[in-house]
């Protein structure tokens, strides 16, 4: 495989589908989260290899201390360095929201190590999970296709999709977004209460803010999830991304989110296929089991 002209470096808060995590793509290059169990690192944030690793994580999830601990300097050291001496000189990195977690400093610190050795832009997503995921993805489709050959180009590319890029999650309850102390201006959801779902958002800015607390069963609440991304997106079309935890919500979520949205379409004329995604271990940390969510990113 051909290397490509540009690399992307994205943290694992991305969520991307399993078959990309997994896959050799020189393209993209994933940094991971740690995940902390009572004050020790155990998880590395990569997709389970088992049925015992997953119920083991869950858990931790509902029986320890657990907390996230963002990718250091040394992580990003490491990919950077590869990448120089593997001859790629232009480098894009996509971390999750700034306001979110400080990813975004390790990256910059680390890139200026390379100042002489590569050009490496680094875009704050504003965004989490497959929100942050369609990003990295809409870049590395539009690189194969050869549309930048420049890292501060692609970058520009990115922080211009980030304003077009619409992210909702519904919970099944706030404990685990409390937990992780990243409940901000959702404290006053009532999630959990009388079937209620919280669903809460990304601000332009980065931060999760809460959408709708007042939706009674999964069915009205993934409805209401669809009704208001369509809103915001209006007749546009857009590039969908799905996002899910040990939910049973997610056919029902497609199936309504697919007969409501226009698809936008590649540089072939190929319509996008839904990215399907599973929440990656450290926003799960947050977010809990039991989340469903949609992504819809607007390209004109």
């Amino acid at each position: 495989m051909a290397s490509p002209e540009i690399v992307i470096v994205h943290d694992s808060a991305s969520s991307l589908p399993e078959s990309i995590r997994r896959a050799d793509n020189p393209g993209l290059e994933e940094v991971h989260f740690t995940i902390c169990v009572n004050d020790r690192d155990k998880w590395v944030d990569k997709p389970f290899d088992s049925s015992t690793e997953r119920a083991e994580f869950l858990k931790d999830l509902e029986t320890t201390r657990i907390a996230t601990s963002q990718p250091n300097i040394e992580a990003y050291r490491s990919v950077f360095s590869k990448l120089v001496e593997s001859g790629v000189t232009e480098i894009v990195v996509v971390p999750v929201s700034g306001l979110l977690s400080k990813s975004i400093i390790s990256a910059d610190t680390a890139a200026s190590m390379f100042k002489k050795q590569a050009d490496i832009a680094i875009v704050d997503s504003r965004t989490v999970s497959v929100g942050q995921g369609l990003l990295v993805m809409q870049a590395e489709k539009e690189v194969s296709e050869g549309e930048f050959s420049k890292a501060a180009d692609l970058a520009g590319r990115v922080e211009r999709l980030s304003k077009q890029l619409h992210l909702v999650q519904a919970f099944s309850n706030l404990e685990h977004l409390r937990k992780g102390g990243k409940i901000g201006r959702c404290s006053k959801m009532l999630g959990g209460l009388m079937g209620i779902k919280p669903i809460v958002g990304v601000n332009a800015k980065g931060q999760i803010e809460p959408i709708s607390d007042n939706q009674t069963g999964w069915p009205r609440s993934l409805e209401f999830m669809v009704e208001y991304v369509a809103k915001e997106v209006g007749q546009n079309a857009v590039r969908l991304a799905f996002v899910y935890f040990e939910s049973d919500q997610l056919d029902y979520l497609q199936k309504i989110a697919d007969d409501c949205f226009v698809k936008a379409k590649d540089g072939s004329g190929i319509e996008y296929e839904d990215l399907i995604c599973e929440q990656s271990m450290a926003i799960s940390v947050h977010s809990g089991p039991g989340v469903v969510g949609l992504g819809a990113l607007v390209l004109k």
